[in-house]
């Protein structure tokens, strides 16, 4: 696997990561400081990624 393939399947999970996050604010009716916060980390992590693989091409 390629380093972009490799960028590419972790930018996939944390996607779904956020994905599930996102619900469990949906769920806790958006009330959750610790989701947020969660929700906030793996947002900064997506965007590094994507910079790093923007970089690579």
């Amino acid at each position: 696997m390629s380093e972009q393939e490799q960028l590419m399947d972790n930018l996939l999970n944390v996607d779904l990561e956020i994905i599930e996050y996102v619900r469990g604010l949906h769920e806790a009716n958006w009330d959750s400081d610790s989701l947020k916060q969660k929700v906030g980390d793996l947002l900064k992590i997506r965007d590094e990624m994507v910079a790093k693989l923007m970089d690579s091409t």
